[in-house]
């Protein structure tokens, strides 16, 4: 018992010299960027209605997670963290509409987690007016962060290595030489057919079959016919939620029992509870370690996770949301005392290697570093749908080096 109690007292000691004194007071404030004595605002915009509520909720309880763990240590450098969320829909007009509540209104320091491509672009239209850094911004589109933006901090690894590792394993490992894309007809899902189809140029082969749907689509079932008339040995699908629920409840009533790579934000226990039973072989893509493994920083992630939300299960969706939030913490902690968003940006510019501990090293480079200067990770880890539960295939691919 008395060993116990020193190992958590020596936890709590080591996590409140990372984060901060504990108990500091401050005469400084800079209240137009939501910097008051005891406390520091932040907003993010999540689509927390609609087909893809199941994610914008995840990734809001992962952030909130953090931050709670962060406040109970004593907060950043004294000051606790205030998170106001806002739904968006993922429609990008409210996106924009939330940022302008969010800087106007709230006075928040930066915005963390944003979900999506067009709703992140939409709202940085604005924000970028303002000087408001978006941080842990989450799209795994290559045109949110290429070209790099200056106050857009883009987190999870990009389609260019996602789609990529898809074909190379799909053609040296499954030796399939007919591949169909299926892809969300925007600029989150064209970029992955264009990848796609670059990457199968390398091995000589062309898509035996393309098809795309709108945003929010309600059927596709013509389009899932076309693709299993091709008779691919693989399908490559950038569909999301309830879409890409549709393509595999069309395919069984067409009988049809495709081999499937897909997005990574299908790697989560919500879309599986969404898909229910398939005889479909899915493989997807993650940035972070497997929420139900051995890692040990996960492993705190679930007990706190669960304790908050009990009602919630732990996912990689809100494991994006506490590795956003983690990101968010350390540029505020090298911030200083007397913090301010062009402070947060010069951190942000020159986090190398950050170890969020529950999966790869982020880092972050000034605006004109290259394609990968707004883009903290770049690797990814493959991993397969088998009972109920999405399995690690091996270590990270990770072509760029930084």
């Amino acid at each position: 018992m008395r060993q116990a109690l020193k190992r958590r007292t020596a936890v709590a000691a080591a996590l409140a010299l990372t984060i901060g004194f504990v108990g500091l007071s401050h005469a400084y404030e800079k209240k137009d960027e939501g910097i008051l004595n005891a406390e520091v605002i932040l907003g993010s915009s999540q689509p927390m209605s609609g087909t893809l509520a199941y994610m914008g909720k995840a990734v809001d309880e992962g952030m909130r997670t953090y931050f709670e763990m962060v406040n109970t240590s004593g907060g950043v450098n004294g000051r606790k963290i205030k998170l106001i969320t806002y739904d968006d829909e993922l429609k990008p007009a409210k996106s924009v509409a939330n940022a302008k509540l969010l800087v106007e209104r709230d006075n928040v320091l930066a915005m963390v987690g944003n979900i999506g491509h067009a709703t992140n672009m939409s709202a940085y239209e604005y924000s970028s007016t303002k000087k408001v850094p978006t941080v842990g911004a989450l799209s795994i589109s290559d045109l949110t962060s290429n070209p790099a933006r200056d106050y857009l901090y883009v987190l999870p690894s990009p389609q260019s290595t996602e789609t990529a590792a898809y074909i190379d394993h799909a053609v040296n490992q499954l030796k399939a030489k007919r591949v169909a894309i299926l892809y969300q007809n925007d600029g989150w899902g064209k970029p992955a057919f264009e990848i796609a189809s670059k990457q199968l140029e390398k091995y000589n082969l062309k898509p035996v079959e393309a098809q795309s749907f709108e945003r929010f689509a309600t059927d596709i079932t013509s389009q899932v016919f076309k693709l299993k008339e091709s008779n691919p040995d693989v399908v490559v699908l950038y569909a999301l939620g309830q879409e890409a629920v549709l393509f595999f409840r069309g395919a069984e009533k067409l009988g049809w029992k495709p081999v499937v790579f897909g997005a990574g934000g299908l790697n989560d226990p919500k879309f599986i509870e969404l898909l229910g039973k398939s005889d479909s072989k899915l493989f997807v893509a993650s940035y972070y370690d497997p929420i139900d493994g051995n890692n040990p920083a996960i492993k705190d992630f679930n007990t706190l996770y669960t304790k908050l939300y009990p009602n919630s299960k732990p996912s990689s969706m809100a494991l994006m949301g506490y590795s956003s939030a983690a990101v968010m913490v350390e540029a505020l902690r090298r911030a200083g005392n007397e913090p301010s968003r062009d402070k947060v940006i010069s951190a942000l510019d020159n986090l190398r290697d950050f170890d969020q501990k529950i999966g790869p090293k982020i880092t972050f480079q000034p605006v004109n570093a290259g394609p990968y200067a707004r883009r903290g990770q770049t690797g990814v880890v493959l991993m397969e749908l088998k009972d109920a539960r999405f399995v690690s295939m091996g270590g990270y691919i990770d072509p760029v080096k930084r």
